[in-house]
């Protein structure tokens, strides 16, 4: 076995010890793990605003100012926003046992119009009752909730010390960014630097701004249909807002899934009230698509449609809604690492047969 060949074992032991490694860190210490995460991931969405910034002053001044900005958004979410969703929510759970009921009446109405429009099809008698199913799973909810306060608090604690850890630990990869590149280029032999960096370089902008234009777009997309759904006398706008945020960072299905369940959340205002949302909802989309993700986000990742499906399904069942949202950047990152690794290594083997 030739020198060459033995590194190649080497390297290929070394990286399966490192994911090996990798792994068994994600489950021993995962609560560790998920600061270090997000901390990354707000790193990357404010770091082209620092950039920005940083053209017209000092560094430090601008990650402060950037950071500054993030925690005034974050208290405006938790003073005005949140409570207003709460009170909405508790309006649903209050009314969960009417609106099954009324859900119920729109089945007996489809049921009916069905067998005047087609008599011969017969539809099976239905004995389900909504109402009485609304008002058990309001119940069970109520009582679950009441007998998990201890966890819900517990857990809520633990997720505000992981958000404030990670908003700190972001603010310090911003501050030493230029020293962890050099660590990581530092890692590869000295011919193999500058390829390095350009990776790191290319890595770098490419999350930066998919999570940046991401949370920009998800976040207009939501404010939008709140206020638009609002106008028109919907209930439950800002509930149904915040879930078209969330679901419009998750790709190809996100919005459709938002759509299916603001149908019965509409379903007690009438028909009119499910059209008006549905077609807010839809030409939203259609706008954010095709508006503002081309101004904001500019050139997409560079992976085909067929690509971005199978990531976000993959992703999906993987890792659940993280994977779902950061499929489509994972596959664009493989596509690099590709590009820099391991098709140079190809082209070397076919010209070494030929």
């Amino acid at each position: 076995m030739t020198p060459a060949l033995w590194r190649r074992i080497a390297i290929g032991i070394v990286v399966v010890l490192l994911v090996w490694a990798a792994f068994w860190l994600t489950t021993h210490i995962p609560r560790t793990i998920a600061i270090f995460v997000i901390a990354a991931f707000i790193a990357f969405g404010v770091h082209p605003i620092a950039v920005r910034l940083e053209r017209r002053m000092p560094k430090l001044a601008a990650i402060a100012i950037v950071f500054a900005g993030l925690l005034l958004v974050i208290a405006i979410f938790l003073v005005i926003v949140i409570p207003l969703t709460i009170s909405q929510m508790q309006e649903l759970a209050t009314n969960l046992p009417s609106y099954a009921t009324a859900a119920q009446g729109w089945v007996f109405g489809a049921e009916a119009a069905l067998e005047q429009h087609f008599p011969m099809v017969k539809i099976p008698a239905s004995e389900l009752n909504f109402g009485k199913i609304g008002a058990a799973q309001a119940s069970s909810v109520i009582a679950g909730t009441v007998a998990s306060l201890g966890a819900i608090a517990v857990n809520t604690a633990t997720g505000f010390f992981i958000a404030f850890s990670a908003i700190i630990l972001s603010f310090f990869f911003l501050q030493y960014d230029t020293q962890i590149s050099e660590s990581f280029v530092s890692l590869f032999p000295p011919r193999k630097r500058q390829t390095a960096a350009k990776l790191a370089a290319e890595v770098t902008e490419l999350f930066s701004n998919y999570i940046s234009g991401q949370v920009i777009v998800s976040a207009i997309t939501g404010a939008v249909i709140a206020i638009l759904s609002a106008l028109i006398g919907f209930k439950f706008s800002l509930i149904i807002g915040i879930i078209s945020g969330v679901a419009y960072a998750i790709p190809v299905v996100g919005m459709l899934i938002a759509q299916l369940i603001a149908l019965p959340m509409c379903a007690p205002q009438g028909l009119w009230m499910i059209i008006w949302v549905q077609v807010i909802m839809f030409g939203m989309a259609r706008i954010s698509d095709n508006v503002l993700v081309p101004k904001i986000m500019g050139q997409s990742v560079g992976v085909s449609p067929i690509a971005s499906m199978f990531a976000v399904f993959a992703g999906g069942e993987l890792f659940g809604i993280p994977g779902l949202i950061l499929g489509i950047p994972a596959a664009a990152l493989i596509k690099i690492l590709w590009r820099y690794f391991v098709a140079p290594w190809i082209s070397a083997q076919l010209e070494r047969t030929n």
